[in-house]
């Protein structure tokens, strides 16, 4: 399997879920200091939606930086082995120092 394949979706997924939490998170900060107004959407009062808010937010940033950490070991553990290379002497074809 190709070492992009797993690499793509999981580098995309991170990319997006982590901002969305962070900012998310910010903007439901303001709103529970009042800084900002929140709607109760289907909730019963603006309370239980700042709940939901809260929890959806730190999943979403929690699971973008799980997936980051992931991204991250992935690629150390399959980048390819360095090979050193061996340089022949010119003087000398079986390669052995002077």
């Amino acid at each position: 399997m190709p070492r992009w394949l797993p690499l793509t979706p999981a580098l995309l997924g991170a990319a997006t879920l982590a901002p969305y939490g962070v900012v998310g998170g910010g903007y439901l900060a303001l709103a529970t200091t009042g800084v900002v107004t929140m709607g109760r959407g289907d909730f019963p009062t603006s309370g239980d939606a700042l709940l939901v808010g809260w929890v959806g937010m730190v999943a979403f940033a929690v699971y973008g930086m799980a997936l980051s950490i992931a991204v991250r070991s992935y690629r150390v553990r399959t980048r390819p082995a360095h090979v050193p290379i061996r340089i022949r002497c010119q003087a000398d074809p079986a390669g052995r120092r002077p």
